[in-house]
């Protein structure tokens, strides 16, 4: 066999290779990064029979450390682990690729691991398949997946059948697995308890049936022989090392715009539109959120649905629609930049989360003409969307459709009219729930944790710098700053936690702000307290620069801090996360009443709103007379007063006010931070309860 001609896989053999560590990663590659919404993408193009691209791997023959695919939870307990790494010999490589077709992956990580968490469920990955709603349920034996499937999703459809993949893959490979089994699992989905609820026995047979004809489907694909291509490659060290240096210098290949360029050249030169926009305006252009808002309001002016996607937009879009639109758009771009730069929402173009978010923005402007002309109602409405789209990573995959959705959704609250969208604020749900959750986050290029560093800019109306307490500004050039430096943990001083878990958790974004780089690399390796009493000489406004950053106010006068990353973790953790319940998570219920349509607040989450201070007191679960105290200073303590109100040394304060008192952080979450005395457990604890 030529080892260089492609060939194919089916995934029961990628899945099989995983298992069995015949299928492993060179210890160097870098880590698994795919968002969930990329997972959803790749089985929709397996389904539909789109090419996925060909995964390279190899077979060298010299020693090597390998590493396993990555199967840790995405957050929780377990994302931190460190990865299951396999050294190996020369000789054990020559052997294991010989006997065990050892094969390592060079091209293709991130798409095998998703492929192999969807369908083992490893990490918790859940995936499910979607079907049509009110399909023919006789005939889903005749038809193909990519008839049948509507969409892949990460949950079940209240409407319509969903199959989860791990449930195929179970079926397929345990053959204690009967019929009745699967019938549970039908039984046990959202849809299926529905239908055994309200559907007549006959439906209930048919249901049944088409789920257990899809989990036969799905195996089958999972078996196709021709799922995946692939090259292995026999490599020596040399060849090894001279195909990744190829490979990562291939030459720039014509993109999207370059090639709407062309088409619209002879009418409209864009590429010098572009430029001219770029230097009159002083900022960068977002070349593609300039297209796709002309193509919406083409779309929208000839009384269509509008349509952004790069096949409309080259289709259909001509050089007289951007003479007419070019210079509207542009100053709503750039209008829309700057009231996001002004408001405090983004701090500068390279950290925001969405750059897309600023399409609908830029329609909704297009709509009141002016930010002045915006009312307290339609100003608080931006400001729950803006963040709450941001925490539920609704822009990570199909962008173009939640575009088009906000897009609607911002015009009508321009003209004072209810969202008509009935599901729409279900999706607005933030992805993270609790302080822990903050901690599995250390991807620069999560939207997430871009969020997190704006959100705290926004919470402070502007963050300070730290050399001489003045706003940053947003022409800077900014770095994720670990406030304890990698280097400082990393050289295993005296911590409150196990060194391995702090190098592991140095890179998370509680342990991150944005500082100017050429102050982040001044402050190198050195200790948090050490840094910051070098600053405290040029700034004496330290404490005023630091608690805009979200810091405590004793941060750079208490050295105990130097050995307390655990505690600050935990800490900083809970006041980022009080920020995202007071941004994104307690306005939905008022943004349902003033923004739904009649009826939609039976949309909002099943959970319901969690119970406050207040509720717990009246509820006798707290009661006047308790005691309350923080973990870093359990000897100041409080007595409760009433359900808004402690009294600490004599003076009565609101429970929020008294916590950031004593902590010295500018804002907390109480629940997590506040211990009740009589049971030794946060606040937290008792909301749990219900």
């Amino acid at each position: 066999m030529n080892d260089t001609q492609s060939q194919t896989e089916s995934l029961l053999d990628i899945v099989a290779g995983i298992k069995q560590r015949t299928i492993m990663l060179p210890e160097f590659q870098r880590d698994f990064r795919w968002e969930l919404p990329q997972t959803y993408d790749l089985f929709d193009s397996l389904i539909r029979d789109i090419f996925i691209g060909t995964v390279i791997y190899g077979k060298p023959s010299f020693e090597m450390t390998l590493r396993e695919i990555d199967t840790r939870p995405r957050k929780g307990k377990g994302a931190n682990a460190p990865l299951v790494t396999h050294y190996y010999s020369a000789q054990q490589i020559t052997t294991k690729s010989q006997t065990q077709n050892l094969r390592i992956v060079l091209d293709g990580q991130q798409r095998l691991t998703s492929l192999y968490r969807a369908i083992t469920g490893e990490g918790n990955d859940s995936v499910f398949v979607i079907l049509h709603e009110g399909i023919d349920l006789e005939s889903v034996s005749q038809k193909s997946l990519e008839e049948l499937v509507d969409r892949i999703a990460g949950e079940e459809s209240r409407t319509a059948i969903s199959v989860k993949l791990s449930l195929a893959y179970l079926s397929e490979t345990d053959s204690s697995i009967e019929p009745e089994d699967q019938y549970q699992w039908f039984a046990d989905t959202v849809y299926g308890r529905d239908v055994i609820q309200t559907a007549d026995l006959d439906f209930q047979k048919k249901a049944e049936r088409a789920y257990r004809r899809i989990l036969t489907k799905l195996t089958d694909l999972f078996k196709q022989q021709k799922m995946v291509a692939f090259y292995l490659l026999d490599m020596s060290l040399d060849k090894f090392c001279l195909f990744f240096e190829r490979s990562n210098s291939r030459g720039i290949q014509l993109n999207f715009t370059d090639i709407l360029a062309a088409k619209l050249y002879h009418g409209f030169n864009l590429r010098a539109k572009i430029e001219e926009f770029e230097s009159q305006a002083k900022i960068k252009v977002n070349r593609e959120i300039i297209i796709r808002a002309i193509a919406y309001i083409v779309g929208s002016s000839r009384g269509r649905s509008p349509e952004i996607d790069k096949k409309y937009i080259l289709e259909t879009l001509n050089a007289d629609d951007f003479n007419t639109y070019w210079d509207e758009v542009c100053r709503l771009y750039r209008e829309c930049l700057g009231y996001l730069t002004n408001q405090h929402y983004i701090l500068s173009q390279d950290w925001m989360p969405f750059e897309n978010m600023v399409i609908p923005l830029m329609m909704f402007l297009r709509q009141i003409k002016s930010f002045d002309r915006m009312n307290e109602q339609q100003r608080s409405f931006l400001e729950f969307w803006y963040w709450a789209s941001i925490f539920a990573n609704r822009y990570s995959s199909a962008s173009n459709a939640t575009i088009i959705i906000d897009c609607k959704v911002l015009i009508q609250v321009a003209h004072g009219e209810r969202i008509d969208n009935r599901s729409y604020f279900m999706r607005l749900r933030s992805l993270v729930t609790e302080s822990l959750d903050l901690l599995s986050y250390t991807k620069k290029t999560s939207s997430i944790y871009r969020g997190i560093l704006n959100l705290i800019n926004y919470a402070a109306k502007g963050l300070r710098d730290w050399s001489n307490a003045q706003i940053l500004d947003v022409s800077m050039r900014l770095e994720d700053h670990h406030i304890y430096p990698r280097g400082y943990i990393t050289s295993k001083p005296e911590l409150d936690i196990d060194h391995n878990e702090a190098e592991q958790l140095v890179d998370c974004v509680v342990n991150r702000t944005l500082i100017p780089k050429i102050k982040n690399i001044t402050i190198g390796k050195k200790a948090p307290y050490t840094y910051l009493a070098d600053l405290a000489t040029q700034n004496s406004q330290l404490s005023l620069s630091l608690a805009t950053h979200l810091l405590p106010k004793d941060f750079d006068s208490e050295p105990t801090w130097n050995t307390c990353f655990k505690l600050f973790l935990e800490e900083r953790a809970q006041a980022l996360f009080a920020l995202i319940d007071k941004y994104v998570i307690e306005p939905l219920p008022d943004m349902i009443h003033q923004h739904a349509v009649v009826g939609e607040a039976t949309e909002q989450p099943s959970e319901g709103r969690k119970p406050r201070f207040n509720d717990m007191v009246q509820a006798k679960k707290v009661v006047p007379g308790d005691q309350l105290y923080t973990k870093k200073y359990p000897q100041r303590r409080a007595t409760v007063v009433d359900g808004e109100t402690v009294e600490y040394d004599g003076v009565r304060y609101p429970i929020n006010v008294w916590g950031e008192k004593v902590t010295g952080w500018s804002s907390i979450n109480i629940y997590d931070s506040v211990i009740l005395e009589r049971t030794g457990k946060p606040l937290r604890s008792l909301r749990e309860e219900g």
